[in-house]
């Protein structure tokens, strides 16, 4: 009895293993096509039938470098991506459609990490991937400079949308909340969207993004800065100089130091080519001296922080290449250089929803500290790591 139990159970995994052993994992390699994968099961008008109706079931299937096929004598399983499935089961020269189209799960995860050498390998270290540490450092850019203020000992904690499909991890969604302690310095960041606007808040409404940035150019150096009084280099007399000058490179990019509305896209004699935009609360920025402006920049036109609106050039009166950057409240010109940079504010009527929508945020991320609640200082005040004041 014992015997000839043992024989089927070794056919049935002769079995198994047989139809395993004939199924063939294949990653699509450079030029190959529907074709060359089809050719040895399919004739060539057959397989053209069936490219018309893989592309009519899934109208956005291309069939790219490194796409999974699951071979097997009967069928063919193509795997696009990890929501799509498209199996094609083999009919004598014809053919049997079937997509799966897999559900994304979508579960949030507080992360903690603590900074030993850089934010990327803190968050490998949690047990995450890069593209978090840059989605955080993203959020904070404007608080902590990760090049040069980023200290041992330093934390994170960051509740996170993560997406799962056919039970794997596929990628991150949005960064709901987060805290970082950066030189005993406790930062909270929640995430609120209205009106199509999405950003990161305080607990009291202020984001954490400056309205403008400190400079419009990446790689410059300040060739002549704010005066009331200077010797102007080509018109050889003592003028106000109300701007920074940037000397860089002919071409090189210059970005909308905030968000705003083009108001002058010119030339004159004087700025040559220049761009002026309006800000909120009135502030205009002025880019003068531009060699050419940037593709869509026109007056009326949108622009956003860090976009790209023109290059370096040395047009109107310019001893040579540079920006001269300016900035205006009303009638007034401000000094770039000690310019003070407002915090964006949430509209007065968003405050009560934003509040609303970011108080299971607040409870999660404050929930996994458990009761091992840290300390840290905030400006005068005591605060725990939970963000709330003694």
């Amino acid at each position: 009895m014992q015997r000839r139990v043992l024989i089927v159970l070794l056919l049935v995994l002769l079995t198994v293993f047989s139809a395993n052993a004939s199924d063939k994992i294949h990653r699509i390699q450079t030029g190959e096509s529907l074709f060359t994968l089809f050719s040895d099961k399919l004739s060539a008008a057959t397989i053209l039938n069936l490219e018309k109706e893989i592309k009519r079931l899934v109208p956005d299937f291309t069939l790219r470098i490194g796409t999974v096929a699951k071979i097997s004598p009967a069928s063919v399983t193509l795997s696009p991506d990890n929501l799509t499935d498209i199996s094609v089961k083999l009919l004598d020269d014809d053919f049997d459609i079937k997509v799966t189209n897999h559900p994304v799960h979508t579960v949030t995860a507080v992360v903690h990490g603590t900074v030993d050498g850089s934010l990327t390998e803190a968050m490998l270290k949690a047990g995450e991937g890069i593209e978090l540490a840059f989605m955080l450092a993203d959020i904070y850019e404007w608080e902590i400079d990760f090049f040069h203020a980023l200290r041992k000992g330093d934390t994170f904690s960051v509740l996170v949308e993560k997406k799962f499909a056919k039970d794997r991890f596929i990628g991150y969604g949005n960064i709901l909340a987060a805290d970082f302690v950066n030189q005993g310095r406790f930062l909270r960041a929640l995430y609120y969207e209205y009106d199509g606007v999405k950003g990161y808040y305080d607990a009291e409404g202020k984001s954490l993004k400056k309205g403008f940035l400190k400079a419009p150019l990446k790689f410059s150096r300040i060739s002549s800065k704010y005066t009331g009084k200077r010797l102007h280099p080509v018109l050889n007399k003592y003028l106000p100089h109300h701007g920074v000058d940037y000397a860089a490179p002919v071409g090189t990019p210059i970005n909308a130091t905030a968000d705003g509305v083009v108001v002058a896209r010119e030339y004159n004699q004087f700025n040559g080519n220049y761009v002026k935009i309006r800000h909120q609360n009135g502030y205009e920025t002025l880019y003068l001296h531009l060699s050419k402006f940037a593709k869509g920049i026109k007056k009326g036109s949108r622009v956003s922080q860090g976009s790209v609106i023109g290059y370096v050039g040395s047009t109107g009166i310019s001893s040579g290449p540079h920006l001269d950057y300016r900035i205006k409240q009303g009638s007034k010109f401000l000094n770039p250089l000690t310019f003070s940079s407002p915090n964006l504010k949430l509209p007065r009527r968003e405050k009560e929803a934003f509040r609303e929508a970011v108080k299971p945020f607040i409870a999660k991320i404050n929930n996994a500290y458990g009761r091992d609640v840290r300390f840290t200082f905030i400006r005068d005040n005591h605060v725990r790591a939970d963000g709330s004041v003694m």
